[in-house]
């Protein structure tokens, strides 16, 4: 009995090193919500394989099963709302397929912290899950017990290396899980040889009770006196973020929430509340967080779109420009569980209270606060926001557009098809407002399109040509990068936004609240510098409040906000432009209807 106890000790001892490893994810992940279904998958397979080895199955028997549980716990967390009783519904399934495409871009392209939701959660509960097993299996099949080290010593370095922030707790947790199972491991070889480690109390030996304490001593004296050792706050040997796809850099080179668009409209945490935002005119608006005005492509691999410019503090801001069409508009935001760094408001802001925030670019006007979390945060902005009427709009030129030649650029690799599909729609347009609307409508009105979340294109070179000729269904992240590509491809300057539509207003406490399936994407244009950079917008079922560009209908289910009383103080301007019969290369004319609905 004594033998089998022990025995027991060492498999408790094995299964809590993927379980260590595991809880460095509290440098990857802001909040907690992640760590049950984390820790869940780093038992899975010592509970399978103890069962098994009870009942004498065999190992493949004994994998399927943990597989399968794998599976069914990858299900339940990507997005319980689409099993029925626990068990997979086939838009459980669509989602699950969704967020395992997602993944690798996910894994290059975030920002720690990250959200603990689809993809990203998906990719913590599989690596815990397959550390756990090749742990099992290492230490079972192969009768290395000492080798069944090294899955968890990979999951602790990789986890350790996409973290951020105090690393002191996370090492020490990990290295005392080490330290308990090489114990566990001597106890029990000397208890079967029944050696003089052995004391007069049954199952009970001083090297247990004195390892772990010497090992406990060890890892408290490495934490304390390892910072101030020669060398120890030198840069790394290996920059792992140079590695493969990754351009490497700090926040300010990454990608923005662009790459978590599709988690945050139909994840696990779809409906949570992530900001409230008090206007001062009661008005709804976009709250834009930042704009991607850099597109480049790596051959064979990626394009991609990513945010150029230089910290500087906020107080560089440009100030108010006195447009005849703009107004001056004062937003209090308190953030919630938002994405770090970025800081929304209305487009485009001129001031903030806010003593450490700071400004991407003035071309961009992105804000940021450089903190591991935004939670809790509160800020004022005060923003110009712009809705010339279309007389104004119409009176850009094509010279108006050099200022911003820098925005026209694409990779040498772009598809020619995708250049042809933009000329064509835009041959009739004589101003650059016009050809901006007739790809504008060509998206909301053809009728060719659809709207649908679990669409996962990717950013491959093929991407663009599926969405624009093959499969014709995406969310916004297709629809706004579409949108910018092909207006580059005629010349006019665009970039896309990324932020959060209106939100829910709140008549009782007059606050917009903001959830995650508030995240939205659109296209910007630059229309000279009497008008600057004018949203559109080519999603289906979706308008923008300001502008009233879009439409509020059609074959998607957008996120409206309710919309108080008070009215903005010019209209909103309609979808006007003199293309509306584009010409699509391939399929004939797509007569448009009379309505704005897609």
């Amino acid at each position: 009995m004594a033998a089998q106890r022990q025995s027991s000790f060492v498999a408790v001892g094995r299964a809590s090193l993927t379980a260590a490893a595991a809880l460095s994810l509290v440098r990857v992940f802001p909040r907690g919500s992640w760590l049950v279904p984390v820790l869940v998958a780093a038992c899975i397979p010592p509970l399978v394989f103890a069962l098994g080895e009870r009942r004498r199955w065999n190992v493949v028997v004994v994998v399927a099963v943990t597989a399968v549980a794998g599976a069914w716990l990858a299900l339940v967390v990507d997005d319980p709302s689409a099993t029925a009783a626990g068990l997979p519904t086939t838009s459980a399934l669509s989602t699950l397929r969704h967020d395992l495409a997602a993944a690798p871009h996910v894994l290059r392209t975030a920002t720690v912290p990250v959200e603990p939701l689809g993809s990203a959660l998906l990719i913590a509960v599989i690596a815990a899950l397959i550390a756990a097993l090749v742990t099992e299996l290492i230490a079972r099949r192969l009768m290395a017990p000492m080798g069944a080290i090294g899955p968890s010593v990979a999951l602790y370095i990789a986890v350790s290396a996409l973290g951020s922030g105090p690393w002191a707790a996370t090492t020490a947790w990990y290295a005392l899980a080490v330290v308990a199972y090489l114990v566990a491991l001597q106890q029990t070889e000397l208890s079967a040889r029944r050696t003089w480690f052995q004391t007069g109390h049954e199952r009970h030996s001083r090297l247990v009770s004195g390892g772990i304490a010497g090992g406990a001593v060890a890892i408290a004296l490495a934490i304390a006196v390892g910072p101030g050792l020669p060398g120890a706050r030198s840069a790394a040997w290996i920059n792992y973020r140079s590695i493969g796809a990754g351009d490497g850099g700090n926040e300010l080179k990454t990608p923005s929430p662009l790459a978590t668009v599709s988690a945050k409209l139909s994840g696990i945490n779809a409906n949570e509340e992530i900001f409230t935002v008090k206007t001062s005119d009661n008005h709804p608006y976009r709250w834009r967080v930042i704009a991607l005005d850099e597109f480049s492509s790596d051959p064979g691999s990626k394009n991609d779109w990513t945010a150029g410019g230089k910290e500087r503090s906020a107080r560089t801001l440009a100030g108010p420009t006195a447009q005849s069409s703009s107004r001056l508009v004062t937003q209090r935001f308190r953030l919630g569980p938002i994405d770090p760094y970025w800081l929304p408001a209305a487009y485009r802001p001129v001031a903030i209270d806010l003593a450490n925030a700071a400004v991407l670019s003035n071309s961009t006007a992105s804000l940021f606060l450089a903190s591991s979390t935004l939670d809790k945060v509160s800020y004022q902005v005060t923003s110009e926001v712009a809705n010339p009427g279309v007389q104004v709009l119409e009176r850009a030129t094509f010279a108006d557009l050099r200022a911003a030649a820098a925005d026209t650029r694409l990779p040498g690799d772009f598809p020619g098809d995708a250049r042809a599909l933009a000329r064509a729609l835009t041959k009739d347009a004589h101003t650059p407002y016009d050809q901006a609307v007739a790809l504008e409508s060509y998206f909301q009105r053809s009728g060719l399109f659809t709207y649908d979340t679990k669409v996962q294109l990717g950013n491959s070179p093929d991407a663009l040509h599926t969405f624009l000729f093959v499969d014709r269904r995406g969310f916004c992240e297709q629809f706004a990068t579409a949108y910018a590509e092909l207006a580059r491809a005629i010349g006019l300057p665009a970039r896309v936004a990324v932020g959060y539509q209106s939100g829910t207003y709140d008549p009782a406490d007059g606050l917009y609240h903001v959830r995650n399936r508030d995240a939205h994407a659109w296209p910007e244009v630059w229309l000279g510098r009497d008008i600057g950079w004018y949203a559109f917008e080519p999603t289906p079922g979706h308008a923008d409040p300001l502008t009233g560009r879009g439409s509020a209908g059609g074959n998607s289910t957008p996120n409206t906000a309710t919309t108080p009383t008070t009215q903005p103080a010019s209209s909103p301007t309609t979808l006007a432009g003199t293309n509306t019969t584009p010409t699509v290369p391939g399929g004939g004319n797509a007569k448009l209807p009379s309505s704005t609905a897609a």
